[in-house]
């Protein structure tokens, strides 16, 4: 009898053993491979996150750089960061932007695309945008001769010198090419 108890305990036991070795291996390698898995999918994420936010700045940097009108700023502000200095001309600019601010109570500006010809585009944005009244001379019969006119009675010696981008225009032949942007404003 006691040797049947014995065995019986010993047998149970020694099944519990061998079933726990193999479970233990199974165990074992079911947490290494979630682990690894684990590890992974961390690395993965971490791996995606990195190339989303690349992107993402690659994005920004294109969306604002094929952006032609950027936020508003201050126009006081504006003028006083673009024309430094106490040049002539530097004085001037910064005296017609205060004078925009006092006479047509414009207080922001928004940029237009930044190149030579910005400041033309940035007035023209804020004339068709706000609604502002264009200046009496534009209503004039005679706007399109009114580069010669500033040559010839205001001495705007600048005018033969006005460049057109890669076009070639030089002299008389500005005037012509003047003419022609000057009516497509008044007719636009």
């Amino acid at each position: 009898g006691r040797h049947e108890v014995w065995s019986w305990k010993t047998a149970s036991k020694e099944s519990l053993c061998l079933m726990w070795q193999k479970v233990k291996v199974q165990l074992m390698l079911s947490m290494s491979f979630l682990t690894a898995l684990f590890w992974y999918c961390r690395r993965l994420y971490s791996f995606l996150a990195q190339l989303l936010k690349r992107w993402s700045n690659y994005l920004q940097r294109q969306l604002i750089r094929n952006l032609s009108v950027l936020p508003e700023v201050d126009l006081l502000g504006y003028s006083a960061r673009e024309w430094k200095g106490e040049t002539k001309q530097a004085k001037q600019m910064r005296e017609a932007y205060e004078e925009l601010f006092r006479s047509c109570h414009i207080k922001y500006l928004r940029q237009v695309r930044r190149d030579n010809y910005s400041v033309v585009r940035a007035v023209l944005f804020q004339i068709f945008s706000q609604g502002i009244h264009f200046p009496s001379w534009m209503k004039e019969r005679d706007i399109l001769k009114l580069p010669e006119k500033l040559l010839y009675s205001q001495g705007c010696n600048w005018i033969q010198q006005y460049s057109f981008g890669p076009e070639r225009y030089t002299g008389p032949n500005t005037f012509g090419k003047l003419r022609k942007c000057m009516e497509a404003l008044k007719t636009n």
